[in-house]
Formats: C-alpha cells, structure tokens, sequence
C-alpha cells in the first residue's frame, strides 16, 4: 500500500526543513532549541476533496532537538535531531478490538551551514541569508509487527541521504514599527532509499518544497505573537522508474504562535497549524491539525532569528 500511506505526504514525521526557522547567530554563540510536535493525520482527502474515514486514526509526535552555533557573525552551523512516535488505529467500525500499531525510535538529523549575505543594519533594514546541508538518513527503517515489516509511513526513518537548499529574507521597520516580517524558503532534493528491502527497495520520497511568510510583532510586558502563512508542495514517490500513484500534494496552512522571553538567555514558544487549503495527487490520508510547543536557550543575548 504505497500509495495510501506514503511517507510524502502528510504521514511524514518531524517537520524537520519547516523548523529551519533561524537564520544566524552571532561569532561564538550557541542556541539550543527543544521541541515536541503533535501532528494529527485522521482527516482523508481525494485531490481537494476531504472524505470520511472514521475507521482509522493516525498521529505523529516528534522531540526535536536543534543547536545552532555562530561560527562568525555570518556563518552559522545548524544541526537537527529527532525521535518519533507514529501511533496507527485501525478496525473502529469493526466488531472486535481495535489494531493499535505504534512506533518509536531516533529520527532523521539535518545539518547545515547558513551565511548571512546582508546584515540588518539602521540605514538599511533587512537581512538575507542563504544556507546549504543535507538531511540524514538517522532513523531506522526495518522496524517489524508480528514478524512482517512495517509499511513506509510507520518507520521512523526514510533511509535516504537529502540535499537541502535554504533561504531567509527578514526585513524591518524601525522606528517607526517592532514588526518584523520574513521570508524562509526550504527546498529538498530526495535522495534513493537502498534501506527498504524487498519490493520496497529503491524507493524514492517525493521531493519537497516549503515557503513560510511570517511575521511577528510585540505584544506587552515580554509576550510577542508569530503567526506564519505556510505552503508546502511535495512531488510524487518513485519506485524505480516508476511514479506511485496516491503520493505527493499541495498544502497550506496557517500557523498562529505566542513567544514568551523569560529571561535574556530563555524564551518560550507555543503554536498551532491548521490547514485552509488540501489538494492530495489521488486518495491520501492527511493533517487535521498540529501542535508545537518549543524551548530556546541562547548562550548569549544576541541572536538573530
């Protein structure tokens, strides 16, 4: 069942290009970032079409850990890792129990290298940065249920080195406004997956492209608020040379966030995601909604985000 329940679309696990969200920190800073992401994936769409699926229930929940260290003022290091739990139930409208299939394991790593190509300065308020790295194939993906391995879209890992291409735009108005308004776009370059086995071997995700607008603003006291206007496309699995059908889609959402600075060095961030518009190539489970809630510390104040 590739098709239906291909990891490409929304059953992936963590959202690791869409949580590139920092740009640069400064020479020798270090900022460490912590989150936990609930994704639940129970809605079931046909092109635009949502359909009712009451017999299946499926959720994602990803730990990513995320350190970004300033090798210069404008060449930061960036480095991702995750855990995944993947929870599969099926059977509700069916006389018996119910088939609970859970996983969990280490995830999929990226590593980057991001460098600022314009700092944001008075005379001249905005910044830009380009970055470069590649996603790594960490988790595993032999993970079995009675004896028969797992389908793809229940092994926390794809098996397949990725390229990535990154870029962030922020731009400024100050004095006159504290808005601060971005742009970040991801794009990633699938690799082949010789980690599968059997008729699974050789498989290929769908490449991936993710552009985020935002923007965030004070609000009072140490609260500001980040709201994010998210599109994400995805292009269809390969096995061989061959395009599975029931893969890959076009997706929207919209992301409103509050940030909480509790001190210089530690600040808070709780956001959820809901989409607005879902078009699926063919029948797909996809997202009703996320959650995500993440911890920063900065080693230092100064930290571009």
């Amino acid at each position: 069942m590739h098709g239906v329940y291909a990891q490409t679309c929304s059953c992936a696990g963590a959202p690791l290009i869409s949580s590139q969200s920092i740009s640069s920190v400064s020479g020798g800073n270090l900022l460490l970032g912590l989150s936990y992401d609930y994704q639940d994936i129970s809605n079931v769409f046909s092109g635009s079409d949502p359909l009712e699926d009451p017999s299946v229930k499926r959720s994602t929940q990803s730990i990513l850990f995320e350190a970004n260290y300033g090798l210069t003022d404008r060449l930061t290091v960036s480095g991702t890792f995750t855990f995944i739990k993947k929870r599969r139930e099926s059977g509700l409208q069916s006389p018996g129990p119910n088939n609970v299939v859970t996983t969990q394991h280490l995830g999929d790593g990226v590593l980057m290298l991001k460098y600022v190509l314009h700092k944001n300065t008075i005379q001249s308020q905005y910044q830009l940065a380009v970055g470069a790295g590649a996603k790594l194939p960490l988790g595993i993906t032999g993970l079995t249920n009675n004896g028969l391995q797992l389908n793809m879209d229940m092994q926390p890992g794809t098996g397949a080195w990725d390229g990535i291409a990154w870029s962030y735009l922020s731009k400024t108005f100050a004095p006159a406004s504290t808005i601060n308004l971005f742009l970040i776009n991801s794009f990633r370059l699938t690799g082949r997956n010789e980690r599968f086995r059997g008729s699974d071997a050789g498989y290929k995700f769908g490449n991936e492209f993710v552009s985020t607008l935002g923007a965030t603003d004070k609000l009072f006291s140490k609260f500001s608020y980040i709201v994010l206007l998210r599109y994400r496309s995805a292009s269809s699995d390969k096995l061989g040379d061959t395009t599975m059908p029931n893969t890959g889609g076009k997706w929207v959402t919209v992301s409103p966030g509050i940030n909480y600075r509790a001190t210089d060095r530690i600040s808070l961030r709780l956001s959820g995601s809901v989409p607005i518009y879902q078009y699926l190539n063919g029948l797909q489970p996809t997202i009703r909604y996320m959650m995500t809630g993440s911890l920063f510390y900065n080693l230092k104040s100064r930290t571009v985000f």
